[in-house]
């Protein structure tokens, strides 16, 4: 398939930092982990800076992590079902919507129920045709926040190529580009449409997981002293990440990293399992604010422009000098973006 090209000149133009207020829609597995939640609820808190025009359910399965694990299922809350995966995330987008006094109506989609089999064939959905529509519809430039994996927006590109000239994808997914393998759950599901979005040459702003949104990690303690209470949606993100912050359940996630997304990283042989003979000190990543705090203030988020990778069938990204310019986030200021957005909760409804 042919895809447009842009020319130089207009790809730096809408790689450029955000400045003023932008249109977006947020493309989410949301009942996935316990971020997503957090970084719709923090865009639609953020009309300063966002409108929110739509948001998308994406599907998700622990299929992933179990194959690269060798065994039946993941010790981690996930299901292993992606139609059922697909509809949980479109129900929690309801129940956050709801908990934010703000309508649904014409603004939430379902996304596909399946990943994609063949190269450049779309999965149909009413979330992909809604982004080809909204594409063509928007004055300018539409951001496409995706946190999950992407194969509704890959799919909408294949449908219509030409939203490639009026959008920007802005997308938590891989690993940085020096790490020995790109192995993660946004990017890894569904291959085939990571793939098309790293070669459509649509305008990507990727921000990579580990060493980047990992630096995004917070603390029991601190949500029940910042967002308890304090709103309806604050109580609600607080009391889910809290009730898994178990000793068990850190110890599951420490394993979980060290057997899929840090695989590689030490020559330490058995001895690297990261276990311990006192206690663990329970935290969890809310990784997908990351995309949302770029949107906000890039200056949060330190980037630059870099050729866009080519993606392996075996996750490992290859790097060549010729291919179109993507915007790589390099580094967040964590306190910056848990600051901006634990004020914009406590305003929330109460």
């Amino acid at each position: 398939m042919k895809f447009p090209i842009l020319s130089q000149e207009e790809r730096r133009r809408r790689l450029a930092p955000p400045k003023g207020k932008v249109s977006v829609v947020i493309d989410t597995d949301t009942y996935n982990e316990v971020d997503d939640q957090f970084a719709i609820a923090y865009a639609m808190l953020s009309q300063e800076k966002l409108q929110v025009e739509a948001v998308y359910a994406a599907p998700f399965s622990s299929d992933f992590f179990a194959r690269l694990m060798q065994t039946d299922g993941v010790a981690i809350p996930m299901t292993g079902n992606l139609q059922e995966g697909l509809e949980l995330s479109y129900q929690e987008i309801l129940k956050l919507m709801k908990l934010l006094n703000m309508d649904t109506e014409g603004r939430v989609f379902r996304g596909s129920s399946r990943y994609m089999t063949k190269k450049e064939e779309p999965v149909d959905s009413d979330a992909a045709c809604d982004l080809v529509k909204r594409v063509h519809e928007c004055e300018d430039v539409l951001y496409v926040i995706a946190i999950g994996e992407i194969t509704n927006i890959a799919s909408a590109i294949l449908m219509d190529p030409e939203i490639i000239k009026k959008m920007v994808v802005v997308w938590l997914g891989g690993q940085p580009l020096y790490w020995p393998h790109t192995i993660e759950f946004n990017l890894g599901q569904d291959i085939l449409a990571s793939q098309t979005i790293l070669d459509s040459g649509v305008p990507l702003v990727l921000v990579p997981c580990m060493s980047v949104a990992s630096y995004l990690s917070v603390s029991g303690s601190e949500l029940e002293a910042n967002i308890k209470g304090k709103s309806a949606v604050g109580t609600y993100l607080s009391d889910t990440v809290t009730s898994q912050m178990s000793q068990q359940m850190a110890q599951n996630w420490l394993t979980l990293f060290h057997q899929t997304y840090c695989a590689g990283l030490d020559d330490y042989g058995a001895e690297g399992e990261p276990t311990t003979e006192t206690k663990l000190s329970p935290s969890r990543i809310i990784w997908d604010i990351s995309t949302v705090a770029y949107m906000i203030n890039p200056a949060w988020c330190p980037s630059s422009l870099v050729p866009t990778p080519r993606l392996t069938e075996d996750l490992k990204w290859v790097q060549e000098a010729n291919r179109p310019l993507m915007r790589l986030v390099r580094f967040i200021y964590r306190d910056a973006v848990f600051g901006d957005m634990f004020s914009k909760l406590e305003k929330a409804p109460k």
